[in-house]
């Protein structure tokens, strides 16, 4: 199924870079040919004078797919620029993702207005009346300009990059995107969670320095305490090697409680934060299974005395 699923987005990536060298070629031929195909739309070629009016517009047309394509291009190329020029670290791709989407908007907004003039629009005047409807619009989307002063920044301060696990107003997640507008965070289980960046308050990275995963298990309060303690302090070098993602030693804290029935153990062990609650899980397994080997029992059932009577 998997490999399915990779050689149907391998030929959907490799059909999709094929039309776009279509349309580069097609382009560099129309740019090339294109006082020929000026004059020949500009003649009366049907005799019909609303197909014919409609016809002298083709040349516009072509010029308007040319600019699209050629925005595409120095978009790819900007964003190829960027990812060799931060590289492929963490704090590169939050930069990488910023920049990407500052150079989409620009590369857009200048498309926009290119084909416009191309089409006969006085594009100076219609700048002039969208600066004064920016200032209006200004005035009444200072939430968006706060998103996007806040998503600068994040990226300058990089305090948290993408990647990092962080939690944000209780939402505990791995960083998948960080925008000029929004930051996604991706949780465990698979759902995605979308923030304005001028609502980011507060957040806890959690990838930093190493996580601990801690785990206790109960020995039955009748076993020699002593005699268990040796027995997991010579286990746990194996326990170690066991669960590979912990990349320090396994720390035995000691005691953590004791009652009638039972003697609490507490463990504690350094990993990566993605893998902190999978060692927690195999870390109490291989604990389980130690007492299991050793027949350490886990639970002493207790014993009261009723009028001197147990």
């Amino acid at each position: 199924m998997e490999g399915r699923k990779t050689k149907h987005a391998l030929t959907k990536e490799i059909l999709k870079y094929l039309f776009f060298a279509t349309m580069i070629a097609l382009t560099v031929v129309a740019y090339i040919f294109r006082n020929d195909i000026s004059e020949y739309f500009a003649l009366n070629l049907t005799g019909v004078e609303l197909l014919d009016k409609i016809l002298h517009y083709v040349p516009n047309l072509i010029i308007s797919i040319q600019i699209i394509v050629l925005a595409c291009v120095i978009n790819t190329i900007l964003n190829l620029l960027a990812k060799l020029s931060f590289g492929l670290t963490d704090k590169g791709k939050t930069i990488v993702n910023l920049i990407n989407s500052l150079v989409k908007w620009i590369v857009i907004i200048a498309s926009i207005l290119w084909i416009l003039s191309t089409w006969g629009v006085n594009t100076t005047t219609l700048l002039a009346g969208a600066g004064i409807l920016a200032l209006i619009i200004g005035l009444g989307a200072q939430s968006l300009i706060a998103d996007v002063l806040a998503g600068i920044s994040i990226v300058l301060e990089g305090k948290y990059v993408v990647g990092d696990i962080v939690v944000i107003d209780n939402w505990r997640g791995k960083i998948i995107s960080i925008g000029i507008r929004t930051t996604e965070l991706q949780d465990a289980g698979g759902n995605i969670k979308i923030i304005n960046n001028s609502e980011i308050k507060s957040v806890i990275n959690q990838t930093k320095l190493m996580s601990v995963a801690t785990c206790s298990i109960n020995v039955a309060s009748t076993e020699s305490l002593e005699q268990v303690e040796n027995i997991i302090k010579d286990a746990l070098p194996e326990i170690k090697t066991n669960i590979p993602a912990i990349t320090g030693e396994i720390d035995y804290k000691g005691v953590n409680s004791i009652s009638d029935a039972t003697i609490e153990l507490l463990f504690s062990a350094k990993c990566y934060e993605e893998d902190l609650y999978q060692v927690q899980r195999d870390l109490q397994r291989q604990l389980k299974l130690l007492l299991e080997k050793n027949n350490i029992q886990s639970f002493a059932v207790p014993v009261y005395k009723i009028d001197g009577k147990k």
